[in-house]
């Protein structure tokens, strides 16, 4: 559903979706992030998670809950150009796991188990990379269709 709040017809053809869909996602991602969080903090850590890991951990945990606060914060304002940014960045954070399959997968395949600075790092480029393109979208500015000119 996360996903669906970024296509730009769906929000301005059906807000009240964009708003019921909201009052979801985002209780969603903070559980989502709160979660994490509890869980690298008082679950055992894998053998080879490294002080690294943990730490990126708690970085981005932290991060996305930032974000969809800041987010929601901002469409209370009626900021829509702050709550997108920052939605947009919690939602990147909180799909780093998809891309850390990206990012750890071919290293298993060629490598086999990567140990624990490998692992932290190719953990943490999943978010990074995820960032970066949140980052670029956002600065990019949205990209609405370009009026229409009637001839006559």
């Amino acid at each position: 559903m996360g996903a669906l709040q970024f296509a730009h017809g769906l929000r301005r053809r059906r807000p009240a979706w964009h708003r019921a869909a909201g009052r979801l996602v985002v209780p969603s991602g903070l559980v989502s992030a709160f979660t994490g969080l509890w869980m690298t903090l008082f679950y055992p850590h894998l053998a080879n998670d490294s002080a690294l890991l943990v730490g990126l951990r708690l970085v981005f945990g932290t991060l996305m809950i930032v974000s969809l606060v800041l987010g929601f914060a901002a469409i209370r304002r009626r900021d829509v150009a702050r709550h997108r940014a920052w939605m947009t960045r919690g939602y990147a954070i909180g799909m780093g796991a998809g891309t850390q399959l990206l990012t750890v997968g071919p290293w298993m395949a060629l490598a086999g188990e990567p140990g624990p600075l490998p692992r932290a790092l190719l953990m943490g480029a999943g978010w990074v990379i995820n960032l970066v393109v949140a980052e670029w979208a956002v600065r990019r500015g949205p990209t609405l269709p370009a009026p229409s000119r009637r001839t006559r």
